[in-house]
């Protein structure tokens, strides 16, 4: 810090002796405001005109000026532009008459001050319905073009940007340029006259942005118009006769759409479509049956506007609350019908922009080719065309009639809630918003899904079949309860009344199924051509398919195996069933190897199912002990490494493990210990065995109970030749070999 002070110290000193500080603080002041970017005209270096051939990063302060020196200087700077362009020396590309008119006008952009906010608006005593819905329009149109607008805005500011970017290059790359060279001068025309057109986009881009303050200052004071016009609306009786006087004119404007749309389908020209004259009749007749139904959607929709007109003025008019329960109800049926319309506006204005485009391209192809083309079809296609942008208007039409319909709906249904109290008018939309549910639900239940030959199927009749069948199979299950308490009773040797209930439930499923096809009305002797096109399939290779697929549906009705099942395959495959699928069923063996068995090895193979009647499973655990050992030993020794191992099944009392002695081997006595398991041990044999075998050598070993192995002995008899003695004694007996297996 004092190493600070002190150079700090020195610096004073020598500004102090080299100039006066009066002079030194005019000089720092006007250095300041050159950083600063004053105004040009406050300095005499910024009031030459930029010349191409020498620009500085800061040439564009020339035209930072107020307006009456800007006019000066752009009108200096236009007179040196001419002078360049007379110079038959100077070849440019760039338009220097395009490049004056472009400085001249944004001087005047820059003089023309931003449009100032909207006063508010003055607010009637009273309005009229249609007042009010007017005002609705206003808001509507006015939030579109707001919103056209913003979009226009935020394009035009990201192209300001990418402009901006390309000036920037241009100017990095003019400064690298050292020698004055004509090439040098032409690019300094460029950036001036890339800058003038970026100063006219920015000043366009100021007023654009203020015009959307307007607008968007208008817009608030509407939407506030619109909120008290609403609370001083003013009806009368005149104005209920003059709607039902509008209801009756609605009505014979939809009678005529109706004539007309009658009358244009009738006349559709279908002559001559083998020509092309004769394809465009056909499209424009077309064209003018679409829009002539969509006039009658418009005059559908008046219609039901006019009225709900009507019943807004009604329950402004009641003076008791006994008729709103019938005004709601009108109200739905009404609101049924504009919801019709909404879901197929959207259909409608997509084949309308759909043609729009298609018949463009025509006339477009037919203008390519004017010369090869008759005079008939171009006016054919015109007449298309024309149709179909009516017809775009029409539906725009029948948007605002369905928008208005919606807002009158809202607010009749706002005044029914404040008329009625909170309690009653909750209970009422509870009460109808259940029955609408119910009538939607019907009418989607009643709705074709598919047809089964001429039959339509529909949601209600599919829940018919099955709650048929759904019956038939509880009838059927309490027939086998009955044959098998019958069986039970006689001592459960009758096995005929087993095959009878499995008769008895596959008869029933088929009489429920054939009642429940029937009921939805399917001819059920169509099934037996079926049967005869699936029996020839069947003869001509599809044996092996279909012999899977039926015997998956045997499996799966005779539930002889199941999810979750451990079975083990004649092959010696064995494993858990994972899935049973059409053509086969995926087993896991213990290994967590999937594999794929086909459906038939389940029926025409045998199968062991582990755990298809009961989950546990006895398992025979052999093993040999020395002979001579203790029996009863042996058997506690078994037993306690039983139980010493968690798979054991225990606390039942026909299932305790026991030992048996099974056999006198050649080198042991050889018992089995017999271990019921637990479920999840079945499925895991490998593993239990192993266990099981671990703890019983652990409980031999403990107990000194020896476990036998094989070997050989050896037995020296005479009568051999004698072998020499290295060393040892000089005769030896002869040998004979034997062997013998004797416990260790």
């Amino acid at each position: 810090m004092a190493m600070f002070v002190k150079q700090l110290s020195l610096l004073l000193l020598f500004l102090t002796s080299v100039m006066p500080v009066a002079s030194a603080v005019p000089k720092l002041s006007e250095g300041i405001r050159l950083l600063a970017g004053e105004s040009a005209n406050q300095h005499s270096l910024s009031a030459i005109p930029p010349n191409p051939q020498d620009l500085s990063a800061d040439w564009s302060h020339y035209f930072d000026a107020d307006s009456a020196v800007l006019k000066q200087r752009i009108a200096k700077f236009s007179e040196q532009a001419k002078s360049w362009a007379a110079d038959e020396a100077v070849n440019s590309k760039v338009n220097i008459a395009q490049l004056i008119e472009n400085l001249q006008r944004y001087q005047e952009l820059r003089d023309k001050q931003t449009p100032s906010a909207t006063v508010s608006v003055e607010l009637q005593n009273s309005y009229s319905l249609r007042q009010w819905l007017d005002l609705v329009h206003k808001r509507q149109t006015l939030q579109a073009e707001l919103q056209s607008e913003k979009e226009d805005s935020r394009q035009d500011e990201k192209l300001h940007m990418a402009a901006q970017r390309r000036l920037d290059t241009m100017m990095a790359a003019y400064l690298n340029v050292s020698e004055p060279t004509e090439n040098k001068f032409n690019q300094g025309l460029q950036v001036i006259a890339s800058w003038a057109e970026l100063a006219l986009d920015a000043e366009r881009l100021r007023l654009k942005k203020a015009l959307l303050d307007v607008n968007q200052g208008q817009l608030i004071q509407l939407l506030k118009e619109i909120k008290a016009a609403r609370s001083r609306i003013v009806v009368s009786d005149k104005d209920a006769e003059q709607l039902q006087s509008d209801i009756k004119q609605a009505e014979q404007d939809l009678s005529n759409a109706r004539e007309n749309l009658t009358k244009l389908v009738s006349v559709i020209e279908v002559a001559g479509l083998d020509t092309e004259v004769g394809q465009a009749r056909m499209l424009l007749s077309k064209q003018r049956v679409n829009h002539a139904s969509i006039k009658e959607a418009v005059a559908d929709a008046v219609l039901s506007r006019k009225r709900m007109e009507l019943i807004l003025v009604q329950v402004l008019l009641a003076q008791d609350d006994s008729r709103f329960g019938q005004f709601k109800s009108e109200l739905d049926d009404q609101l049924d019908k504009m919801a019709s319309l909404r879901d197929r506006l959207d259909s409608w204005r997509e084949k309308a922009e759909n043609d729009q485009g298609r018949a463009g391209k025509s006339l477009a192809d037919l203008f390519v080719a004017a010369d090869k083309q008759s005079s008939e079809l171009v006016v054919l296609t015109q007449q298309r065309l024309t149709e179909v942008q009516n017809t775009l208007l029409s539906l725009q039409r029948l948007d605002s009639e369905i928008h208005d319909a919606q807002l009158i709906a809202d607010w009749v249904e706002a005044l029914v809630a404040n008329r009625e109290g909170a309690l009653i008018s909750g209970l009422t939309n509870v009460k109808w918003s259940t029955l609408k549910a119910w009538e939607l639900l019907w009418e989607r239940l009643q709705t074709s899904l598919f047809k089964i030959g001429e039959t339509p199927v529909t949601t209600l009749g599919i829940l018919r079949v099955m709650l048929i069948i759904t019956l038939a199979w509880v009838f059927s299950y309490f027939v086998r309860r009955g044959l098998t308490h019958l069986s039970e009773r006689q001592g459960g040797s009758l096995t005929y009344l087993y095959a009878l209930g499995r008769l008895a439930h596959y008869l029933i499923l088929i009489i429920g199924i054939s009642i429940g096809l029937s009921s939805i009305g399917v001819d059920l002797s169509n099934f037996a051509l079926i049967a005869g096109a699936l029996s020839l399939g069947v003869g001509f290779g599809l044996q092996a398919v279909v012999n899977n697929f039926v015997s998956g549906l045997i499996v799966l009705f005779e539930r002889s195996l199941r999810i979750g099942d451990f079975v083990e395959l004649a092959n010696g495959l064995a494993g858990e069933v994972k899935a049973i699928n059409v053509r086969s069923t995926l087993v896991t063996t213990t290994d967590m190897v999937d594999i794929l068995v086909p459906n038939s090895e389940f029926v025409n193979g045998q199968v062991i199912n582990w755990t298809l009647t009961d989950a546990s499973r006895r398992i025979h655990i052999p093993f040999g002990v020395a002979y001579g050992s203790d029996k009863e030993l042996v058997k506690k020794a078994a037993l306690e490494a039983a139980y010493n191992v968690p798979h054991t099944l225990k606390s039942h009392r026909s299932r305790e493990p026991d030992v048996w002695l099974t056999n006198f081997g050649n080198s042991s006595l050889d018992f089995e210990l017999i271990v019921w398991v637990l479920p999840h041990a079945v499925k895991k044999p490998q593993r239990v065995r192993a266990a099981y075998y671990w703890e019983l050598e652990t409980a031999l070993k403990k107990y000194g109970i020896e476990i036998p192995f094989p070997q050989r002995d050896l037995h020296i008899r005479s009568g051999l030749p004698a072998v020499p003695d290295l060393g040892n004694e000089s005769t030896q007996p002869d040998l004979a070999v034997s062997s013998e297996s004797n416990p260790a």
